[in-house]
């Protein structure tokens, strides 16, 4: 066998494979006899057809697998032969088989591009370090009263107002044609809480049960939903309902409820909770930092695989979470598609420099490692390990996990190399407002 490979680009490489007349030879033999072996002509018993009525009937059949063959049998050792590693599909082009000549392949793919690995130990870094207020600890008391809150029927009847829960039944209409994804029947929803757009609870606002309001919303020319992007949608809304809500009084009663002592040992550990997740933040923040450190440091061009990969991954995670929402499915303009693939260029090119740091560095990932992580996953969904390990193994998931896993590693070596300064965050990133959950 001989190897030439091309450079075509930084990122993309030739492979040209030839493969000598005798391994030709021997590999359209064993064919030959396979395709005899078990032919089915009518006239002849299996396994006896003469060679010149096989080559005749299954010549095309014949040329196709022992292409396939030469190709699959060589190809991996072909790759080895000559240091490359592709991370796209090979576009294959091959010669025409013939018995007794040299068999001729080609291969074009993408591969990671070269690039100095150096400077990673001693990067600069700042790590903010925030400050849990007093405040914070009963804003997370008030979101576990509200999580706790019963909505109770009016004792008599009034208007609807601030903290109210509320059923209504909604459609929105242009010159009289309904939209069907602007209609919605028993909708319920706390006034107040932002949970649908402001000309709806202002609407709301004043209303008894049973009456009905009809008002007009603007819509901006991006709005996610096509036909009323841009227009003016007429509704017409009913309050179907007014329910009151009643919150638990705050004391030692309701924190037993909660699988607490007292309200003072509920205090506390709401207060370490959001200890963690403010270190939990600072600590991801110094992550990103130390990445975008790497990245801006490290000067080379993206395979376009990996990228238009990313690009489709971004859309996909970003749709999923717009849809879980019960919100309509986005279309993607061209400023969104210039935002996701700026997202992806900064991902691959992460990907790729930790990459290549866990392999300078020898750092790898075990099978344990793997299945501590599935594991995780399993309690985490309540899903059994087994069915976990078939949905990743079945959908080629495995070496996701594992890439991503060993670029966890790589980080944390970075970090404990870098060269960090602890300062006093400005405000605490802790939303509270997003709903504290507390975990018993």
């Amino acid at each position: 066998m001989k190897i030439n490979v091309e450079t075509l680009s930084n990122t993309e490489r030739k492979l040209d494979i030839i493969i000598q007349p005798e391994q030709v030879k021997d590999k359209l033999e064993q064919v030959y006899k396979e395709f005899q072996r078990n032919a089915k002509v009518k006239g002849f018993r299996t396994g006896k057809v003469p060679r010149k009525v096989v080559e005749s009937i299954y010549a095309r059949q014949i040329f196709d697998e022992v292409t396939s063959r030469l190709v699959s049998d060589s190809f991996e050792s072909a790759l080895e032969e000559a240091s490359v590693t592709p991370v796209s599909r090979p576009e294959l082009t091959t010669d025409k088989v013939e018995a007794g000549k040299e068999f001729h392949y080609s291969a074009v793919f993408e591969v990671i591009p070269d690039f100095e690995v150096d400077n990673y130990s001693g990067i600069e870094l700042t790590k903010e370090k925030y400050e849990l207020k007093d405040e914070d600890v009963d804003k997370a008391l008030n979101q576990l009263r509200e999580r706790s809150a019963e909505a109770k029927p009016l004792e008599k009847e009034r208007e609807a107002r601030n903290g109210d829960y509320v059923v209504i039944d909604y459609e929105g209409t242009i010159e009289g044609k309904s939209l069907k994804d602007l209609k919605r029947s028993d909708v319920r929803f706390v006034i107040g809480e932002g949970q649908l757009i402001p000309q709806f609870e202002d609407n709301i606002l004043g209303m008894k049960k049973g009456e009905e309001n009809e008002f007009e919303v603007t819509y901006a020319e991006d709005f996610q939903i096509e036909e009323a992007a841009g227009k003016t949608v007429n509704f017409t809304l009913k309050l179907k309902d007014i329910l009151e809500k009643v919150l638990p009084e705050l004391g030692d009663e309701f924190a037993k409820d909660l699988g607490e002592e007292s309200l003072e040992s509920l205090r506390r550990k709401i207060r370490d909770d959001l200890g963690m997740r403010l270190e939990d933040i600072s600590k991801n923040k110094l992550k990103q930092d130390l990445i975008n450190n790497l990245v801006k440091t490290k000067i080379f061009d993206v395979p376009q695989s990996l990228l238009e990969e990313n690009v489709m991954r971004l859309k996909r995670e970003y749709a999923f979470n717009f849809q879980r929402q019960g919100l309509p499915a986005l279309q993607f303009d061209e400023k969104a598609d210039e935002k996701f693939r700026e997202g992806a260029i900064q991902n691959v090119k992460a990907s790729i420099i930790l990459g290549a740091i866990a392999e300078k560095e020898g750092i790898h990932i075990s099978n344990e490692d793997v299945t501590k992580r599935l594991l995780e996953i399993s309690k985490s969904y309540n899903v059994p390990l087994d069915k976990v390990k078939e949905i990743y193994e079945k959908n080629n998931m495995i070496e996701g996990l594992r890439a991503g896993l060993v670029e966890g590693k790589v980080t944390e070596f970075l970090l404990e190399k870098a060269n960090i300064q602890e300062v006093l965050g400005e405000e605490n990133q802790i939303d509270i407002g997003s709903q504290y959950l507390y975990n018993k």
